[in-house]
């Protein structure tokens, strides 16, 4: 299937591994530009190497055009600089992923004050930041994709996982009201919410449940998993494939959704 996306500029956040780095790489495979930024310098540079060459078949051998810069996206006056520099160096932003690292593993009882208003900055005021930056535009030009990674927790609390389970449904709200405005407009916004994907993230969640109850990495892994109908962790290669769908011409009538990939743990019916 072709998505459509060839020619189009992606803004991919926390691109320097997990999910942003597999989305930055299959956009480029798509025939994408692509701006990547994430906290750690050399990190990102290697990642945007993988991104290029994901690209050089597109762009006849002269490797994908990627764009990076080592920022937090806390930083408002770096995001506002990185959003115009894309633009003026690859053009428009056409595409957008809105991904940050997750708030820390903690129960209620474990946080204090200052971690609910660093979870606050991290996982709602960024993607409110960047929001604001990009999709007035998108609608300017009536086009656009916007896609914010979630959580599962959106759907069911996560055991040691209060400030995720409180604030990532809040991203699911903005979501909701952005697609209202930007409806008229061409311009889709949605989330994916992934359940247990075999990411660096996950892993901080293992090691946070082997420090709360003195269980084996091992043993931490095969219970979730046979909470798991599917049986396995997921891949991040496949959230990406469901953010580019959702970024494709395709997916044009779908907007303001929640789309959970959790290879079957939530069991709710909504």
């Amino acid at each position: 299937m072709d998505l459509g996306l060839r020619g189009r500029t992606a803004l991919v956040t926390a691109a320097s591994r997990g999910f942003g780095l597999a989305t930055a790489r299959l956009l480029a495979a798509e025939g994408c530009r692509v701006a990547m930024c994430a906290r750690g310098e050399e990190d990102l540079a290697s990642a945007a190497d993988v991104v290029r060459d994901a690209g050089e078949e597109v762009w006849g051998g002269q490797g994908g055009r990627v764009l990076t810069q080592a920022l937090d996206v806390q930083d408002g006056e770096a995001v506002a600089s990185f959003v115009t520099e894309t633009e003026r160096t690859l053009g428009p932003i056409d595409l957008l992923l809105v991904n940050a690292g997750g708030p820390p593993v903690g129960g209620f009882a474990d946080l204090d004050p200052s971690a609910w208003q660093a979870a606050y900055r991290l996982t709602l005021e960024s993607a409110v930041r960047l929001c604001r930056l990009v999709l007035p535009r998108m609608q300017a030009r009536r086009w656009g994709r916007s896609v914010a990674i979630t959580s599962v927790s959106v759907r069911q609390p996560v055991d040691n996982l209060v400030l995720s389970s409180v604030m990532r449904p809040a991203v699911q709200a903005l979501v909701k009201c952005l697609a209202l405005d930007g409806a008229h407009h061409a311009v889709t916004v949605n989330a994916v919410a992934p359940g247990f994907h075999a990411t660096s993230a996950v892993e901080r969640l293992i090691a946070g449940e082997t420090a709360r109850t003195g269980a084996a990495r091992e043993e931490v892994i095969g219970a979730w998993t046979r909470e798991i109908p599917v049986g396995r962790l997921g891949k991040a290669e496949e959230l990406a494939a469901l953010i580019a769908f959702l970024m494709s011409e395709q997916a044009a009538y779908i907007t303001g959704r929640e789309v959970v990939a959790d290879g079957g743990w939530v069991k709710g019916t909504f």
